[in-house]
């Protein structure tokens, strides 16, 4: 989570960001997605272009976020600076500096000038959970819309079947881009550790948890 904290705002985010500083946050993301990485598991960034300063908790309603573009860069800062990150998640959020229509997810113009351009990401782009009361639409309707605006993916948290199979016939396959991002951001994870040193270090986790015990 690249969300910078903001006054204020909405403690959907709260203690889940890295912080309030910007540079801060891009440094410990950058820690997480290495750690991530070494452990075998390719880390996703989100929620682009920033979560920070919603009032409202997306999972609930639609957020509209009023700042300038000017103020809206301290947000994007962390995702700039790890704009080479194999994986990354868009936001449920209105940008009114940037779109006063459509949330980022939904938004072609907030995807390709801001996401693609102006942080420049380039890898595997999926929605935020579809499910979410953000958005509206029947669960085809909301796929289609994000992959229409630019999402390599539309995510949907819950596989509730229907639903599942509803968004599969709907959506089109996924383009030449989209797999090739997918396929990069697979490519970028170590290779498993031998079963061995995998057994030393479960070994070592049980004895520092004995300590704690």
């Amino acid at each position: 989570m690249l969300d910078v904290r903001q006054p204020g705002a909405n403690d959907i985010v709260g203690d889940r960001s890295f912080g309030s500083d910007p540079v801060m946050v891009a440094a410990l993301g950058r820690a997480t997605l290495d750690g991530l990485r070494a452990g075998g598991v390719v880390g996703v960034m989100k929620h682009m272009p920033g979560h920070g300063r919603s009032m409202v908790d997306s999972h609930l309603d639609l957020p509209r976020v009023t700042a300038s573009a000017e103020e809206l860069e301290a947000d994007i800062l962390p995702f700039h600076r790890l704009a080479s990150a194999p994986m990354g998640m868009t936001a449920h959020i209105i940008y009114e500096a940037w779109d006063k229509m459509d949330c980022a997810s939904r938004s072609p113009i907030v995807i390709e000038q801001i996401i693609r351009q102006r942080i420049g990401f380039d890898g595997f782009l999926m929605s935020d959970d579809l499910d979410m009361k953000a958005l509206s639409g029947t669960p085809a309707e909301k796929a289609c819309a994000v992959v229409a605006a630019g999402c390599d993916a539309a995510l949907d948290c819950w596989a509730r079947m229907g639903e599942m199979v509803e968004m599969a016939n709907a959506l089109p396959d996924m383009s030449a881009r989209s797999r090739a991002r997918l396929d990069a951001a697979m490519a970028t994870i170590s290779p498993p550790k031998s079963v061995e040193k995998i057994a030393a270090l479960i070994d070592k986790r049980d004895a520092l948890l004995s300590y704690a015990a």
